[in-house]
């Protein structure tokens, strides 16, 4: 053809070396590449993607015509339609920044989930009578717009309760029956008592004064330091004495669940920067949290969230090169911003591989001393009702097990037949179910727990019940559910945290987009939010925060 065609114009000659000088630009842009690396060598499929072709075709079909040439600066609507976006991975932050893409104009968004679900660490699962969390499990409420609370408000037709007060007995776990108990109001005044110092009070007194500074080189240390002049001014008799010393060990055993490590690893800095604050009456769903997910999830297109995409290569933008996100399938994704939402265990692990340009040494080093934890938790299900012969939670009392914290893996314990039950903070009977309960672990010790046969946690858990009950007829349950976060290739662990080596900086550091001219590669997820560090609600924001930054560039790119 003599002639090249566009709105029913015919060109010159010049016009048409124009054209394909910008076709053959493109072209190599999008060059297929050999070669994907992820521990293995994954040779990658030479087929476009057909998602690469209709970005393309939107390209060239909205070039404009003015005074007798092209003009390739689009108008900012078409630039917000023609950027290819693609998030790397389906849990909270992920699919909350493409939910705000997309709200703003931004269809080309592509989400890539490596497994086959989506919602990240909020799981829920069909178990017994009821559904089990095995990661997030509460909402807290608050007026944010942005927040959980907000997207939970909004879910239609889903039921949503409040966590309603529940007895708890602390007994101890050689078994006393009725002697064990704790005098509510001693249980009261330490819980109190433990709540001040988990928001840091005493800490900025200590560096406010200069004085006993040692204690503050891990929570575990300030815990203990504190606990031991509130237990001596507090009580007065040694039996009281011991009986507090106890409840703030299981306390301290209480805090370490919900981080998923030992607490001689975190930073003291961990609750000074984002303290604990467990709200009293927060909200639930009985029909599972990974519901409110779906709303995430509405106006993504089925193409738009791919399902099973492990990413092997993320090649951001570099002077010679195209940007673009590989998956281990062989197929290829262009991109003109690239999200990144993978969990800290997995950077941790495979950062080094994974990014072509290497990242910055300062992100490697965040990513290098940040913690994350492994939360363990332990569903039961049992054929009759638990209400037979369980009349209330019960927090076994038992000495905190010391870990060595010059030990580089929990696994390597001299004693490979310790007891975990040691560890276990509270078994409970889940509020809408009257067969399954639900055993939280803390202490330390997590990745070997998970690692333990279903037969020998059944078989410890079931003596465990029957020492703390003084009952011998306490059954053994009939189905087990459990979390395996550390173990999950596509998470290795499951809640960030201040280690010891780490502070706030390595946050906003691993936070920090890549880029020269434009944020071309982004970080988002619960390890990236200073503000709910850790929390659904972090993950939340910082999908959400990641998603404005592209869209602020655009806008300030076309001067709106």
């Amino acid at each position: 053809m003599r002639h090249f065609c566009c709105q029913h114009k015919t060109f010159n000659l010049r016009t048409q070396i124009e054209i394909s000088q910008f076709l053959q630009n493109k072209l190599k842009l999008i060059k297929p590449v050999e070669t994907l690396t992820c521990n293995v060598m994954y040779k990658l499929a030479t087929r476009r993607s057909l998602y690469n072709a209709a970005a393309l075709k939107a390209e060239l079909t909205g070039l404009q015509h003015h005074g007798g040439h092209f003009d390739f600066n689009h108008n900012l609507e078409s630039a917000k339609r023609n950027a290819q976006i693609v998030i790397i991975g389906g849990g909270l932050a992920g699919l909350s920044a493409a939910k705000h893409l997309l709200a703003n104009g931004f269809h080309s968004t592509l989400v890539l989930e490596a497994t086959e679900r989506y919602g990240g660490r909020i799981n829920s699962k069909r178990f017994g009578d009821t559904f089990c969390e095995l990661g997030a499990k509460w909402v807290n409420i608050n007026g944010s717009h942005d927040s959980m609370y907000e997207l939970l408000r909004n879910a239609e037709g889903l039921t949503k309760q409040l966590k309603q007060p529940t007895p708890v007995r602390y007994v101890h776990a050689a078994g006393q029956g009725e002697q064990s108990k704790v005098p509510s109001g001693m249980v009261e005044l330490i819980d109190q008592l433990f709540r001040d110092l988990c928001r840091g009070f005493k800490v900025r007194d200590k560096v406010k004064s200069g004085g006993d500074l040692h204690s503050l080189d891990n929570v575990m240390s300030y815990f203990q330091s504190e606990s031991d002049k509130l237990i001596s001014s507090s009580f007065k008799h040694p039996d009281e004495q011991a009986m507090a010393r106890e409840i703030f060990q299981s306390l301290f055993k209480d805090f370490s669940s919900i981080l998923g490590c030992c607490l001689e690893y975190v930073n003291i800095q961990h609750i000074t920067t984002c303290p604990l604050e467990q709200e009293t009456n927060p909200i639930y769903v009985p029909t599972g949290l990974d519901n409110i997910v779906n709303a995430l999830t509405h106006d993504l297109e089925k193409h738009q969230l791919q399902m099973g995409k492990p990413v092997g290569k993320i090649q951001w933008k570099t002077p010679t090169e195209a940007q673009f996100v590989g998956c281990l399938d062989g197929s290829l994704y262009h991109a003109d911003h690239i999200i990144s939402t993978l969990p800290l265990g997995v950077l941790k692990n495979f950062s080094a591989i994974l990014f072509k340009p290497m990242l910055p040494l300062d992100k490697l080093q965040a990513i290098h001393n940040l913690g994350f934890g492994n939360p363990v938790k332990i569903y039961l299900s049992y054929k009759r009702p638990i209400s037979h012969w369980l009349k209330s939670n019960l927090r076994p009392l038992s000495p905190l097990a010391q870990p060595n914290p010059s030990a580089t893996n929990e696994a390597t314990d001299s004693n490979p037949k310790r007891s975990w039950t040691r560890q276990v903070v509270e078994i409970s009977q889940l509020p809408s179910s009257q067969h399954v309960l639900e055993i939280r672990v803390g202490g330390g010790y997590y990745d070997e727990i998970e690692k333990l046969p279903d037969a020998t946690l059944l078989e410890q858990i079931t003596m465990l019940l029957r020492r703390c009950l003084s009952n011998e007829l306490v059954p053994y349950p009939q189905a087990m559910l459990r979390s395996n976060w550390n173990s999950s290739a596509c998470f290795l662990g499951g809640r960030p945290y201040f280690s010891v080596n780490s502070s706030a900086r390595d946050v906003q550091c691993l936070a920090a987009p890549l880029g020269d001219a434009e944020p071309t590669l982004l970080f988002a997820g619960d390890a990236t939010a200073l503000h709910g560090f850790g929390t659904i609600d972090g993950a939340r924001s910082s999908g959400i925060r990641e998603a404005q930054r592209i869209i602020d560039f655009y806008h300030k790119k076309h001067g709106v």
